[in-house]
């Protein structure tokens, strides 16, 4: 008796109303994970469905929340990727490594008589560009990241990849062009294999500046960064060619940002990311995160996919509705601000 009333409370479960599923889920949030909810109501002062997510923003919390992709911190590990880069799409190339280690104190001194980056495997703007010959000094850099190494990096904020893999500390090479510029960043945003749109930094050190981008490279009113708009991005053969790359980089993930750079007529992998702004960034807001909200669907996330019978299956399904009636509430604000 025992065994059937357990069978019958699991179909319960497994047909829940939505209503009641996300009560369910959105509770598991707030008790598993409040600091993250509570993050997000301060940043934009509404309070998050993170059970059926209206909008890019709140997909970025749900994957904090639900999704725990294994593969995600292989590719987060910036060490690592270059053994997916290798594998993947072997014509893209890597920056050189001069040293690796697993504290600052074992950099070598000789290290820094070039010019070189400094970087730990898990972490973001944490790097530390050697410009010159010696214009960084040992302490410099042991003192610097060794206050990086008393947290996980995206701990606080839910980023949980960064926590998969163990901290490492790298010197790799530095490219610079003729001017004395790093060359420019191509953010490829790619939703289900295919890329969305494209953020070009240019002169990222300097008089920073950025273009929007189509798939195509042709001009997009999709913006994902708030400084000046580059007008006059120098596109060149090769820069198209990163495009293939980028989304074989991408097959079987529902959502992913690839970072690639051109030099020198080659293209280099520069990483992945998978909370971009953290979920927390105010210029998601409006028809751009509409946009991004229809082409992110959910089922394909590690979560739901390949889910054939239980809770998930119909949970999967009512997503699958929204996903619908996300290109619906896309087209009526659109209609709403007079664009076609």
């Amino acid at each position: 008796m025992r065994r059937q009333s357990g069978d019958w409370c699991v179909q319960i479960v497994n047909y829940l109303p939505r209503p009641v599923l996300s009560v369910v889920l959105n509770l598991y949030a707030w008790l598993r994970y409040p600091h993250l909810l509570v993050r997000y109501w301060r940043t934009f002062r509404l309070f998050p469905n993170v059970a059926f997510p209206r909008s890019f923003n709140e997909k970025l919390l749900w994957r904090k929340v639900f999704d725990r992709d294994p593969r995600f911190g292989r590719m987060t590990d910036k060490l690592a990727a270059r053994d997916i880069i290798r594998a993947v799409v072997p014509e893209v190339a890597t920056p050189k490594i001069f040293w690796t280690g697993d504290t600052p104190d074992e950099l070598p001194p000789e290290i820094l008589q070039r010019p070189c980056v400094l970087k730990t495997n898990r972490g973001s703007g944490w790097n530390m560009f050697n410009w010159t010959a010696n214009h960084l000094t040992w302490s410099e850099v042991v003192r610097y990241f060794k206050s990086k190494t008393k947290r996980v990096y995206g701990q606080r904020l839910g980023e949980w990849t960064y926590g998969m893999f163990k901290q490492k500390f790298y010197a790799e090479e530095l490219f610079l062009d003729q001017n004395g510029h790093v060359p420019d960043d191509f953010n490829f945003h790619i939703f289900g294999g295919r890329i969305l749109t494209v953020t070009l930094i240019h002169d990222r050190f300097g008089d920073r500046a950025h273009a929007s981008l189509n798939r195509d490279f042709s001009p997009t009113d999709s913006v994902w960064e708030l400084y000046p708009v580059y007008d006059e991005p120098q596109l060149e053969a090769i820069h198209y060619k990163m495009i293939e790359a980028a989304e074989r980089l991408a097959v079987g993930i529902d959502y992913i940002r690839v970072d690639l750079f051109c030099h020198n007529d080659r293209i280099f992998f520069r990483e992945f990311t998978f909370f971009p702004g953290s979920g927390l960034s105010k210029r998601n807001l409006g028809q751009g995160e509409l946009e991004r909200n229809t082409v992110w669907d959910l089922s394909r996330a590690s979560f739901l996919a390949d889910i054939e019978t239980g809770w998930k299956h119909n949970y999967r399904q009512l997503l699958d509705a929204d996903f619908a009636a996300a290109r619906d509430e896309l087209k009526q604000y659109r209609n709403g601000s007079g664009r076609a």
